[in-house]
């Protein structure tokens, strides 16, 4: 008997370490790019923080000075912020409340009151939704991140 490897059992040993070799590479390039991704998504959601929590205050200032849009939308990007990739839009809309069903057999009155309180929150009542958006990994495209809505009541 002579002790030592055949040249057929070193080849299949480089073959299994060849293609666990790509494994872990393959899993290891899958990684950075989910922790850049969470990366990304996290500045956004800090990005968005900031501009809804801006978008809110002006309104509020809006809203004591008589102003209150029926509709109104706004884009940009993060500039100021030293994030030029980042952008974002603002909507701001009406919100439709219906009024809610009436019991089977229900009173006439209760029909007028409870239209009359959805058109009197309808008219108070706005959307305000904010996309922020990236180019992901020097893509020409633009990917949505991020949505935030929130609405706000003018009493």
């Amino acid at each position: 008997m002579r002790a030592g490897f055949t040249l057929l059992e070193v080849m299949i040993a480089i073959a299994i370490l060849a293609v666990s070799l790509l494994a872990i590479f393959n899993l290891q390039s899958t990684s950075l790019i989910g922790s850049a991704r969470a990366q990304r998504i996290s500045m956004a959601t800090l990005l968005a923080g900031q501009k809804m929590s801006q978008v809110l205050i002006d309104l509020e200032e809006g809203m004591t000075k008589g102003e209150f849009p029926d509709e109104k939308e706004e884009t940009g990007s993060f500039e100021e912020e030293k994030h030029p990739d980042y952008f974002w839009k603002l909507s701001v809309k009406k919100t439709e409340i219906p009024p809610p069903p009436l019991p089977e057999g229900g009173a006439d009155i209760m029909g007028k009151v409870f239209t009359m309180v959805s058109e009197q929150l309808s008219k108070s009542t706005r959307q305000v939704k904010l996309t922020v958006s990236w180019k992901e990994f020097d893509d020409d495209e633009e990917e949505v991140g991020l949505v935030l809505t929130t609405h706000i009541v003018k009493m």
